[in-house]
């Protein structure tokens, strides 16, 4: 049985879609907690080619534009830092893509114009923080990838997702994974899971979203906690597909949609939220 816990407050300041126009706010600098130290340990600056693969601390020179793929990041204990860069790209490939990486930090740059922005593919202990992510196709893609944290990041006007966690066809899960204080807005999905089990997902803000800001793809999963984040003007704020039980919707303002949560939702703890200026609060 769903427990439901319904309040209605006033309405918070909304951040309306038309704010993309000056470009969103990067979220505060108390986000920045170790980056110093980072920075001093950095690299020296260096060029780095399109299609190369980096398997040592790197800190980027100059932005880069690539046909396809930018680079490959592989190993372990590495710090990327893009420099206050970008990292462009035409449309196609991946900007930045993680194969079996561990401890790797990507931060501080702005990656624009790739299928996926940043790709993780069966890697662990990732933190991809304080970037920009816009006009890719998902901004930011886990495969296959666990105990992961995307934190502190913009997500806007990408054409698919802002945040894709998934498995890979083998059925390896994503999971443990922890996305956390991001600002995501004016992409159709907001934070898209498929059928993955045990991610937070928590105090993000999420605006404008055509589809819905938070989409849990029929197939289901468990043990998921989706807590105090502020999801707002978008069609959909959590949309439900089949099979998802056991999961945790704390805390959270869901305001001013056509349906605050959508699809079956029974079988989860659903309470503590805000639900206010929605056309309906729950729909099929």
């Amino acid at each position: 049985m769903r427990v439901i816990t319904v309040m209605v407050a006033v309405a918070i300041p909304l951040l309306h879609a038309g704010c993309a126009d000056s470009g969103p706010t990067v979220p505060a600098t108390a986000g920045h907690d170790d980056l110093e130290d980072r920075l001093a340990a950095a690299a020296p600056a260096v060029t780095v080619a399109c299609g190369s693969t980096v398997t040592t601390d790197l800190t980027l020179e100059s932005d880069l534009s690539c046909p396809g793929d930018a680079f490959t990041v592989t190993g372990s204990n590495l710090k990327i830092n893009l420099n206050g860069h970008t990292v462009a790209g035409a449309g196609v490939g991946v900007g930045i893509r993680v194969n079996s990486g561990q401890g790797i930090s990507i931060y501080d740059g702005t990656v624009r114009g790739f299928l996926q922005g940043i790709f993780l593919a069966a890697s662990t202990g990732i933190e991809i923080k304080d970037n920009e992510f816009t006009e890719n196709g998902t901004a930011v893609l886990l495969q296959a990838s666990s105990g992961n944290t995307i934190k502190d990041n913009v997500a806007r006007t990408n054409g698919f997702r802002a945040f894709m966690i998934r498995p890979n066809l083998a059925g390896v899960v994503s999971t443990n994974n922890d996305v956390v204080g991001n600002l995501l807005i004016d992409n159709p999905t907001g934070i898209f899971l498929i059928n993955q089990p045990g991610n937070t997902i928590k105090g993000n803000t999420i605006a404008g979203s055509s589809v819905a800001a938070i989409d849990l793809a029929s197939g289901g999963g468990s043990g998921n906690v989706i807590k105090g984040n502020l999801l707002t003007t978008s069609a959909a704020g959590i949309r439900f597909g089949t099979g998802w039980t056991d999961n945790t919707i704390l805390g959270n303002t869901i305001q001013t949609y056509s349906c605050g949560i959508q699809g079956p939702s029974d079988g989860n703890t659903i309470q503590g939220n805000i639900l206010s200026g929605n056309t309906v609060d729950f729909c099929p």
